[in-house]
């Protein structure tokens, strides 16, 4: 006799076929632009769809660090398929990442050359790409209809400059992202780009990071040309460049009058900090909205003085700058709050701040209403009292700040000060990004989270709880606040080191919570309204998460979320063979080695009306390049058509009633 809870069940899954459409639409709703592109590698699977031209493949990744991924990469003949790659109309974005040139490179470009799709180029080699192989790459560029990015780190540009030259200066270029990183740029080279940007009018962004042979002569060509009417350039990185006082400078007196908003300083160590208090000086007559000033920059509290002048400012990053003490902060936040800054990132992550500061910053964050990232990560649990985080999190609970990422993580929170944090973020509606791990919060602390877990303002798509103390007790809570949630992506917890000697923090119990978060077995319905949004959890190396929520976070890659669902019911509830990846099952009913046989009834019991749509979504083929395992519904569609063959016989009349099943009805 048919189980009639999980016949009422099946019905209600499959009839309502809105239902799905509706729940598919809800996950896709909050997915993020950076899933769109699947990491689509380079395989037999993916040649094959190239060849075919499928929609589905608008990004291919080739890695080439392996000798597998060589020996596959070289065996394809690149001359013979050339058409996979040249006539695709599909492809938007191509990443190459190398340790050297593996041998194809120039035949497959000569492929890439007479591409029109592809918008975005990124060829990253850890080792010199030959200067022949990059003119080549470029030379073939050129005049190129769709080209907007192109990424280079590791190149030998030598001649390859002049075929640059020409694909900055052909009329039909498009380019408005270009990156030269570590592309032993000299003086000569610099010169031969700058002529070419003269006539460019499309680029906005320009990267020559880890260039470090360009001295104050070609540096100052460059910075001729920002002031250039023609120049449109907004975005800057001259990171890692060992640029020194007197270039810098020249780089505020060029960005004068220029279009360049985004600028980035990230470890240029020979500026000295009377170089960055002039060059501060002469940027608070400008109009740029964002620095990066990463990585012990000589930046010290005069300095930083200077930097608060600079009333234009939107985004600030002046994280790992250890020389700024914290009375340096606490003035360079009073200055902040007396001009009105209007912030919308504030880094001060790795920085040496102190109770002080704290104080300081909270008063400006409470009268700031622009902020949406927040980053105060330490290393230094010291640096600050559980104290000092408790007055803080006191002031700002009547602010306006709703921010999209905050990190505190690696500080002095304890129970309290979390409570007050969470009260605080309950009212965010924005709050995406929250990491609040390495901080003095004990498992009774966390419980503060389940509750936020199902506010309804939550939004979170990823929560850090590294080094949090997490044990059974809290994983099972968080877990559970997590049944219905649909925005969280990604979930990182972890133990304290030095706690763990022999037994981890997180057991069988606690994975096995994970496990029914994400599949839960109980009925039909509970599996379909399973976690499939849930795709990462991140966890030390050492601690063994089991095989089969691997398999789970793996399905819930995909983004047809409706077809998660169903991958999960067929292997729970309709599978012909063991759950070769469910390690819960514990009965020894023969019904529990041959689910599907068992419960073919579900669908005998069905509506007449209904079973074409059941059929349909028993047959239902996989998604191209569906992620993870996968149980096929033709074995259940094989059993119902033994059990029902009039349903598939053309012959039979229309009219003819399904044969019964032999079960009462309740």
């Amino acid at each position: 006799m048919a189980d009639t809870n999980h016949q009422d069940d099946t019905n209600e899954m499959i009839n309502n076929n809105d239902t799905i459409n509706e729940e598919e639409e809800n996950y896709e709703d909050c997915s993020d632009d950076e899933d769109d592109d699947y990491d689509m590698r380079l395989t037999t699977k993916t040649l094959q769809g190239l060849k075919q031209n499928d929609r589905a493949i608008s990004t291919l990744n080739i890695y080439l660090h392996g000798r597998d991924d060589k020996r596959f990469f070289n065996s394809v003949n690149w001359n013979e398929d050339v058409d996979c790659i040249a006539n695709n109309t599909h492809l938007k974005k191509l990443t190459i990442s190398m340790g050297e040139d593996p041998g194809q490179l120039q035949d497959f470009f000569s492929c890439v050359h007479r591409n029109r799709s592809i918008e975005d180029i990124k060829i990253c080699s850890e080792s010199p790409i030959d200067e022949r192989v990059c003119g080549f790459i470029l030379e073939g560029m050129i005049g190129h209809p769709c080209l907007i990015r192109f990424y280079l780190r590791g190149g030998s540009l030598g001649m390859g400059c002049i075929s640059l030259r020409k694909v900055l200066e052909h009329p039909r270029s498009e380019l408005k992202d270009l990156c030269l990183s570590n592309c032993q740029l000299d003086d000569q080279r610099i010169s031969t780009l700058c002529d070419s940007l003269l006539s460019n009018n499309t680029l906005k962004r320009l990267s020559l990071s880890r260039n470090t042979k360009i001295t104050s002569v070609g540096w100052r060509e460059l910075l001729t040309v920002l002031q250039y009417p023609n120049c449109k350039l907004v975005d800057l990185d001259l990171r890692n460049t060992g640029i020194n006082d007197e270039v810098a400078s020249l780089l505020g007196s060029a960005l004068s009058g220029s279009s360049v908003k985004v600028l980035d300083l990230e470890c240029n160590r020979s500026i000295s900090s009377a170089g960055w208090q002039m060059f501060f000086n002469q940027l608070a007559q400008t109009s740029i909205e964002s620095l990066i000033l990463i990585c012990n920059n000589n930046i010290d509290d005069d300095a930083l003085a200077s930097l608060a002048g600079i009333s234009s400012l939107k985004s600030l990053d002046l994280s790992c700058n250890s020389v700024i003490t914290p009375s340096g902060w606490q003035s360079f936040f009073n200055s902040l709050q007396r001009r009105g800054a209007q912030l919308k990132k504030l880094d001060v992550s790795e920085t040496e701040l102190g109770d002080v500061s704290l104080a300081s910053l909270r008063s400006l964050l409470s009268s700031m209403t622009t902020l949406k990232t927040l980053n105060m990560m330490s290393r230094n649990i010291a640096r600050m009292s559980t104290h000092g985080w408790v007055s803080f999190f006191n002031t700002i609970q009547d602010s306006n700040l709703d921010l999209v990422k905050l990190d505190v993580s690696g500080n002095n929170i304890d129970d309290d000060g979390l409570q007050l944090l969470i009260r605080i973020a309950s009212r965010m509606s924005s709050l995406k990004h929250l990491h609040l791990g390495s901080n003095r919060v004990t498992t009774a602390g966390w419980q503060a989270l389940t509750d936020y877990l199902q506010s309804p303002n939550f939004a979170l798509r990823e929560l850090d709880l590294i080094y949090a103390n997490i044990n059974d007790d809290t994983v099972v809570a968080l877990t559970s606040a997590l049944t219905n949630n649909k925005t969280l992506r990604r979930l990182d917890f972890d133990y304290i080191i030095e706690n763990v000697i022999e037994n981890e923090m997180i057991t069988e119990r606690g994975w096995k919570a994970v496990s029914t978060l994400l599949c839960n077995k109980t009925s039909i319905m509970d599996t379909y309204n399973s976690n499939h949004t849930l795709k990462e959890i991140s966890i030390c190396e050492d601690m063994n998460m089991p095989f089969d929520l691997n398999l789970y976070l793996a399905m819930n890659m995909n983004k047809g979320k409706a077809e998660v669902a169903r991958q999960k019911i067929l292997n729970t509830h309709f599978s012909t063979t063991y759950d070769y990846y469910d390690s819960d099952t514990d009965s020894d009913d023969d019904d529990s080695a041959n689910t599907g046989t068992s419960k073919i009834q579900e669908f005998l019991d069905m509506e007449l009306k209904v079973m074409p749509t059941a059929i349909a979504w028993i047959g239902r083929p996989l998604p191209i390049f569906w992620r993870g395992p996968n149980v096929s519904g033709l074995p259940l569609l094989f059993d119902l058509l033994r059990k029902v063959p009039d349903l598939f016989d053309a012959s039979s009349s229309a009219h003819k009633n399904k044969p019964s099943s032999k079960r009462k009805r309740s």
